[in-house]
């Protein structure tokens, strides 16, 4: 990779991997976990406006498109993201890093089920076994059991980690040709409709306590995270390719786990470490292990650009 692009990769697995810390600090204010994705969500929209405008001719048409885009603001967007901040509530910033990363297990799944060709090979089975054995391992921090809060919030974040999966397997089945931007913003917007309703309904902001931390942590959550950093990745991956790009999967756990552990003083024990050495490998194993392959790609100069549908 150029120099160029490895600031892109850094920055775009800075703002990814510390939206935990963000939603933790929200939450820690008394935002409730609705407040925080219909904040997310609102200012996410904001920042997508004006790559909106740029892209308002390949916006699709058709009602039956644009009625799955609106099902996926809800499954891709919506959903998860509230999942997320109810996780939260019970678990540590850096374990939700950790057991986010357990998305491309189910995409692993969803894709045998509804992709022609596609299939679990013996490799994939182990991965998927290793991937959810680092799952259990965290449900087991600090606790002595399965019965405990954390449980119950780690049973939060691999359901939006599901959300996640069955969702991008539903876009490469039958989306793909929707170009990003479009696809991104409907999605996003549906989701700031729906949520920001609810979030006011049920008070979600009435006991926050706002400052100057907690506005800038919606920034980075939404006009950030959501914003200018899906643009900056979608050039990324027209640089050097989905491959070398999905290095940024690896490194989010190991900065969620630090920034958590920095600035919320988290601990970090030999349950987090084993936890996500079980699901980085066992994703690794899923996903033919893409980090060996980018990294012995590093050096090559760049593919040719994917069309936007990729």
């Amino acid at each position: 990779m150029t120099p160029r692009q490895l600031i892109a990769l850094s920055a775009v697995a800075a703002i990814w991997g510390g939206s935990f810390l963000f939603v933790r600090v929200l939450i820690n204010a008394g935002v409730e976990p609705l407040g925080v994705s219909a904040g997310r969500v609102c200012f996410g929209l904001v920042g997508l406006i004006p790559f909106a405008f740029i892209a308002r001719r390949r916006f699709p048409r058709s009602w039956r498109t644009l009625a799955a885009i609106a099902a996926l603001g809800v499954t891709n967007f919506a959903l998860p993201w509230s999942f997320n901040a109810f996780g939260q509530r019970d678990i540590p910033s850096g374990v939700a890093s950790i057991a986010n990363a357990s998305m491309p297990l189910w995409t692993a799944i969803f894709s045998t089920a509804l992709i022609k060709g596609d299939h679990l090979g013996r490799g994939r089975i182990a991965g998927l076994f290793l991937g959810f054995s680092g799952v259990v391992v965290l449900a087991l921090n600090d606790t002595g059991g399965l019965g405990s809060h954390s449980t119950r919030g780690l049973a939060f974040v691999v359901t939006a980690t599901m959300c996640y999966g069955i969702s991008s397997v539903s876009i490469r089945r039958w989306l793909r040709e929707v170009p990003a931007i479009p696809l991104t913003v409907g999605q996003i917007g549906v989701a700031a409709v729906i949520l920001m309703p609810l979030a006011l309904a049920s008070g979600a902001y009435d006991h926050a306590s706002l400052g100057a931390n907690e506005w800038a942590s919606f920034l980075a959550l939404g006009l950030a995270g959501s914003g200018f950093t899906v643009v900056i990745y979608m050039w990324l991956i027209n640089q050097v390719g989905a491959v070398r790009a999905s290095v940024v999967t690896y490194l989010l756990p190991p900065i969620g786990v630090f920034l958590g552990w920095l600035v919320l003083d988290e601990s970090v024990g030999w349950d987090l470490f084993a936890g996500l050495g079980l699901i980085v490998g066992g994703v690794a194993l899923v996903q033919g292990a893409p980090l060996a392959k980018a990294l012995a790609r590093a050096g090559r100069s760049p593919a040719p650009a994917p069309s936007a549908a990729d």
